[in-house]
């Protein structure tokens, strides 16, 4: 076992550890002291979220609201994550929980209106987003909500509604494309996701998950060359990225099936 028991080679390194730490604590310049707030939880939620890592930023949005419960988007982004994850009743206990500090807020009703429309309730959703609409001060994810609900429920205005929350996000804004991407791509509408994930990642290139999303539109619509492009710029962005090392395998596979197809044709012809 050496000179020192288990125990104390564990111990000692624990001490080095915090000696270590509290060393960086004073040789930090006064005014750069980490802070947890309710900010720092949601930018890391948003983060993982608009990666894919939905139980993540559940457990983050959920810190940003210990932290100060008061902030809006916090509320929205738990209520997207459990959306997300299938956990439809608890959705609703948490709409039910916003409202009771945000009444008649636009997007908090929207999103439950999506929540009962994922669930089949196409009447109670389509009412409960109605009036969602009409409350004062609805913004770009009340008619993100408006539009999903639109296109669960078989609805051909759905896509005016993204419309709507792309002219109220304003130019500049990646999220809201990015989740009317999502939208689409869940509807297996390729070629409208296609849309919105050029428009997100026009202005936001360093997302890994959002060129992945890209990539898979044009794989599935058939375009091989740019599904490769957007696969690589992916790889680019994050080279430890499982689902787009598959991906890339997979077309690769693909694009030699389809070579040897096409040869085979050539001979025939």
């Amino acid at each position: 076992m050496g000179r020192f028991s288990r125990l104390e080679r564990e111990t000692q390194d624990a001490l080095v550890k915090q000696k270590t730490q509290e060393k960086k604590v004073k040789e930090r310049p006064q005014g750069q002291e980490e802070t947890y707030d309710a900010s720092y939880y949601t930018r890391e939620a948003d983060e993982a979220f608009f990666h894919g890592e939905f139980k993540d930023a559940l457990q983050l949005y959920s810190r940003a609201i210990q932290t100060d419960n008061m902030q809006h988007y916090p509320w929205l982004g738990q209520i997207y994550c459990l959306i997300e994850l299938a956990q439809l009743k608890e959705a609703d206990v948490w709409c039910a929980r916003a409202l009771e500090l945000f009444p008649e807020d636009s997007a908090i009703l929207s999103l439950r209106a999506v929540m009962y429309a994922n669930r089949g309730m196409y009447k109670r959703a389509l009412a409960t987003s109605d009036y969602a609409i009409s409350q004062k001060g609805a913004e770009a994810h009340s008619f993100v909500a408006r539009g999903n609900v639109l296109l669960l429920a078989g609805n051909k205005n759905a896509s005016l509604c993204f419309i709507k929350a792309m002219e109220l996000a304003g130019e500049n804004e990646w999220q809201i494309p990015m989740r009317t991407g999502l939208i689409y791509f869940k509807r297996k509408e390729y070629t409208l996701a296609l849309d919105y994930f050029q428009k997100a990642c026009a202005l936001n290139v360093a997302n890994d998950y959002l060129w992945y999303h890209l990539g898979q539109c044009y794989h599935r619509l058939g375009f091989f060359t740019k599904a490769m492009e957007s696969y690589q710029q992916a790889a680019a962005q994050n080279p430890e990225n499982k689902q787009v090392s598959a991906a890339l395998a997979r077309l690769s596979h693909s694009s030699l099936f389809f070579t040897i197809f096409r040869r085979i044709l050539g001979i025939f012809r």
